[in-house]
Order: C-alpha cells, then structure tokens, then sequence
C-alpha cells in the first residue's frame, strides 16, 4: 500500500519498541505527501507530548483504511515540528505498507498509577453484608 493511498483523516497508532518492550500510542493521521511522508496529529500523554526521536527506538504505524482493515508500515522516523504554532508529527518511510492485523495491546494513555483500592474487598462484602442485615431487620414489622 502506497503513502498516497492513506484515507485522511484516518485513525493510526504508533507502537514503539526498545529491548523486547513496546508502547502504544493513537493517533490521527491528517496529511501525506510524495509517497514517503506520512503528517500526524501530536501524541499526548497526560497532556504532555511524547517524544518519539528517542534512539534506538524501533518504530512502526498501523493505519486503519476501513473497519478491521489495517496497514503497516514498518522501521519509520518520526520527527515533531511546529507550524504556525501548532505541533505535529512527520513520520517518513522508504517501504510500501503492508495489510496487518489490529495490535492486541492497549494504547498508552495515561502514566499516573492507579490508586490502589484503599478499601479491600473484603471489607466491602462484610460492609454490604452488614448493609443488607440492616435493611432486612429495618422492613420487619
């Protein structure tokens, strides 16, 4: 599949790669150009923007042409530049993508950890229970 071919707008996710671990992250594809530049919206993550230029970094774009239709491109460079203000991602390839599946992993949207329950499940079932007692004994003439 050609650069040219790509729908605009189109959804895309970028996976990034690095010693046997991956992330990754949506995005929208909004322009292309000569067969080998692909134009993105910014990557944000807890609003800031990821930085893709990293080395070392293995990365790739899936693109989704229609439902369950998906197009690879593989060993890309990904450069961040501003125009008029605004941020983008220009993502360039030298090889024709080619047809995928849809990646299995979730995409990155947040780094904060999430709060550990501070009420165990336990203590919410004796909680319950004890609500539930209360509501019987309380409908009892």
């Amino acid at each position: 599949m050609n650069v040219e071919d790509i729908p605009i707008p189109a959804m895309a996710a970028i996976r990034v790669s690095k010693e046997g671990k991956s992330a990754l992250f949506e995005t929208t594809i909004i322009q292309t150009t000569d067969n080998k530049y692909i134009y993105t919206m910014p990557v944000r993550v807890d609003n800031k923007l990821v930085n893709f230029e990293a080395k070392g970094l293995l990365k790739e774009i899936k693109i989704e042409f229609a439902p369950f239709e998906f197009y690879e491109w593989r060993n890309i460079s990904i450069v961040r530049f501003v125009e008029d203000g605004k941020s983008y991602l220009r993502i360039r390839t030298t090889t024709p993508g080619f047809k995928a599946m849809a990646w299995s992993e979730k995409p990155v949207t947040s780094m904060k950890k999430k709060k550990e329950n501070l009420i165990s499940e336990e203590a919410l079932e004796v909680m319950n229970a004890a609500q539930n007692r209360n509501q019987t004994e309380g409908e009892q003439p």
